[in-house]
C-alpha cells in the first residue's frame, strides 16, 4: 500500500512539473537564403486557452558566428481588447563579442523577454515583428518566434 501511494505521488508530481509551461509558442522558419528582409514583416498568431498573467518572449535561431551583436525590430501586439507596440533589440552577443545563445554546432538559440507580467484574456493574439536592421536584410537567421508563458 505504501509503495503504491509513493508511486502515485511521484507520478502526480512529475505530471505537475511537466505542465508548468502553459501558454502558446510558434516559430517561423526562414527560407534557404537565411535572410529576413526589412520589407517582409512576420506575423505570428497565438491562441491562449485561459486568461491570466503572461510573460512574452522573442526566440530566435541564428547561425553561429553572426557578425552582428543584435537584431533590432519593432513589434506590435493586437488581440482581445489589446493593442500595443514597441521596439526590441534581440541580443545575440555580449560586449566581448561572445555568443549569448545556447549554441550547438553551428546554430545558436536566443530568447529575450518582450514583456512581463501582462494580464491577458483567453483569445487570439497576433504579433507583428518588423526588421529594423540598418541594411535591406538581416543575414544568417534560421527561425524566429514568440512564446507566451503563464506566470505561476
Amino acid at each position: 500500500m505504501k509503495t503504491t501511494f509513493g508511486l502515485l505521488t511521484f507520478l502526480l508530481l512529475i505530471t505537475a512539473a511537466c505542465q508548468q509551461h502553459s501558454g502558446a509558442r510558434e516559430m517561423i522558419d526562414f527560407p534557404e537564403s537565411r535572410q529576413w528582409a526589412q520589407n517582409k514583416p512576420k506575423k505570428i498568431t497565438l491562441t491562449l486557452k485561459e486568461g491570466g498573467t503572461y510573460n512574452a518572449f522573442v526566440e530566435g535561431s541564428i547561425v553561429y558566428g553572426s557578425q552582428f551583436p543584435s537584431l533590432p525590430m519593432n513589434w506590435e501586439l493586437t488581440g482581445t481588447k489589446q493593442r500595443e507596440n514597441g521596439t526590441l533589440s534581440l541580443a545575440l552577443k555580449n560586449e566581448k563579442g561572445e555568443e549569448l545563445g545556447d549554441c550547438t554546432g553551428d546554430v545558436c538559440d536566443v530568447k529575450q523577454a518582450l514583456f512581463t507580467g501582462k494580464k491577458m484574456e483567453a483569445g487570439t493574439y497576433t504579433f507583428t515583428l518588423k526588421n529594423t536592421f540598418e541594411f535591406p536584410y538581416f543575414p544568417n537567421i534560421i527561425a524566429l518566434g514568440i512564446s507566451l508563458e503563464k506566470e505561476k
